[in-house]
């Protein structure tokens, strides 16, 4: 199976106290759609996100980020809140249910939101990744 690279999943929290999951290619510039509220997701329009609760880099394909995209929405939200403070502990769970063992990291999430805060937007608008 090729990898595509990597992929940044993801889980925000919103400013109704929900977590709203995702995956991309860039997680600057997805943040900043997100928060901005242009060409963002129709959830987070509504409910801006107010921090990344936590975020991970998965090394595999696109079929297999949607698949723990998918996987991950599917969960209660107490799950999701012990991924947000036990964030090694999604690649163990998912790793079992898929079967496949994951290269998926968890990534500080205080350091992107750092690192957002004083970011050229122009630069990331353009394709350009922080975080890779």
């Amino acid at each position: 199976m090729k990898s595509d690279k990597y992929f940044w999943l993801y889980l925000l929290e919103c400013e109704n106290g929900s977590f709203y999951t995702g995956y991309t290619k860039n997680l600057a510039i997805r943040y900043y759609q997100h928060r901005g509220g242009k060409h963002s997701a129709k959830y987070t329009r509504s409910f801006k996100p107010v921090r990344i609760a936590q975020c991970w880099r998965l090394f595999d394909t696109v079929g297999t980020a949607l698949k723990v995209e998918r996987y991950i929405k599917s969960q209660d939200r107490k799950t999701k809140e012990f991924w947000v403070e036990n964030p090694e502990e999604l690649r163990r769970r998912v790793s079992k249910n898929m079967e496949k063992e994951l290269i998926l990291f968890p990534f500080d999430t205080s350091w992107v939101e750092e690192e957002s805060a004083k970011m050229d937007w122009k630069k990331v608008q353009n394709g350009f990744d922080p975080f890779a």
